[in-house]
């Protein structure tokens, strides 16, 4: 029996059931290791394992040059362990597991079953769709029935349901409008608004405590509302999304209408950012994250991607020239002039420290005194004399606090006659 599915004959060899290398003539085993694969299975279901069993009866089936002795009763085998197994696959949930089982095992109706349940459940998943059109269409080709003429005969009749495989070949447009959908939700202004205005509600003077509470307090304010939500990422993860599902038909114009619709989604994104959003640095630099995922023509993707920076550019000198250096650097950072960020930053550091020097002088002028006045022996014996004489006035306190505790307990005594 020919295999159908390499990453098989490669777990079967990495366990041990598969151990001769493939012969002249092609084969994936010999007749020699396919009946210790099949002896390995009667061994385990004598112990009741029935996944190695079912593995081994599966190893037993491989192609050999000359006719498989074992290929038909390992073939039987196979078939009643997959009912078994897929069926517990199946109320488990584990829709992938129960196809695998009956797939194997030569129980192909009840494998379409599971794999079209399996298609149902994650109707946004590209990958499942890949294995389920590789699957259906394989079923349709003529080759199939005479490949698995032996399991076939075992287990039955069997015609695959032309409905299956139209309801799969539809999952790449309907998905990728979903996830268009799921991005145009995504896609919160008012997220970006607020977030813009936090950014901009930023202090000028990192040294002014006040002003730097209140924009903390909008900060903690951003996170409460918002919490783990980003905007920007859950809507370039459904672009994400939108492209996969492209990838995967292999319907060439429906691929190249989503990708159509992904790209006039991008560019919809990027003239709202650069628009209506520039006030926040970040949310620039998002707008040329977008613009890269166009996918465009290098001469007209960097066109775009140097007319944001120039914007950013614009932006930094702007607010530089108000004095707002922290959110000037931000923005000479997303045009990518770094001399303009460090001569931006290194401007608010020298502004901070003049600000700060009057402190910074009176905090100098008062340790120095503290070190004057220490440095007086005079000063020092004093203290230490005002000290002991402290400490005297606490031991004697503590001594008459004794005594007369000790003569209220000799006046209770005699008051009650002891």
């Amino acid at each position: 029996m020919n295999l159908k599915t390499p990453a098989l004959v490669i777990t079967l060899a990495c366990a041990g059931l598969i151990t001769e290398a493939y012969a002249d003539c092609g084969a994936s085993a010999t007749i020699a290791g396919t009946q210790r694969a099949y002896a390995n299975g009667q061994k385990f279901e004598r112990d009741n394992n029935s996944a190695a069993a079912f593995a081994a009866y599966v190893a037993a089936q491989e192609y050999t040059c000359e006719t498989n002795p074992v290929e038909a009763v390992a073939a039987k085998r196979a078939a009643a362990l997959a009912l078994t197994l897929g069926t517990a696959a199946e109320k488990a949930g584990k829709f992938d597991k129960a196809f695998d089982f009956y797939d194997q095992g030569g129980q192909y109706a009840a494998a379409d079953r599971s794999l079209m349940a399996l298609v149902r459940a994650q109707p946004d998943s590209p990958a499942v769709f890949q294995k389920a059109r590789e699957a259906l269409e394989f079923r349709a080709l003529p080759a199939f029935q005479s490949n698995n003429e032996i399991r076939i005969g075992i287990t039955g009749a069997y015609r695959p349901d032309p409905k299956n495989l139209a309801e799969v070949l539809a999952i790449p447009a309907t998905g990728a409008q979903r996830a268009l959908q799921k991005e145009a939700a995504a896609f919160n202004e008012q997220y970006l608004r607020d977030y813009q205005q936090m950014i901009q509600s930023r202090p000028n003077d990192p040294t002014d405590m006040r002003a730097m509470q209140a924009f903390i307090a909008s900060q903690q304010g951003f996170a409460r509302k918002w919490g783990d939500q980003n905007a920007i990422k859950a809507s370039r993860d459904a672009l994400g999304l939108v492209r996969s599902w492209g990838s995967a038909t292999n319907d060439l114009a429906l691929s190249a209408r989503i990708e159509t619709q992904r790209k006039q989604r991008i560019e919809q994104r990027v003239a709202t950012l650069t628009k209506n959003y520039s006030g926040a640095p970040k949310l620039l630099e998002d707008a040329m994250d977008y613009q890269s995922s166009a996918l465009l023509e290098d001469s007209v993707a960097k066109v775009r991607i140097d007319a944001i920076k120039a914007q950013a550019l614009r932006l930094g000198d702007e607010a530089s020239a108000r004095q707002r250096l922290m959110l000037a650097a931000e923005y000479y950072d997303v045009a990518g002039d770094d001399a303009k960020a460090t001569a931006a930053r290194d401007q608010q550091q020298k502004a901070a420290m003049t600000r700060m020097q009057p402190s910074i002088d009176q905090m100098k002028k008062q340790a120095e005194q503290m070190q004057k006045e220490f440095s007086d022996p005079a000063k020092i014996q004093a203290m230490r004399e005002q000290a002991l004489a402290m400490q005297k006035s606490l031991q004697q306190q503590k001594q008459a606090h004794a005594g007369a505790k000790a003569q209220r307990a000799d006046d209770l005594e005699k008051e009650l006659g002891l």
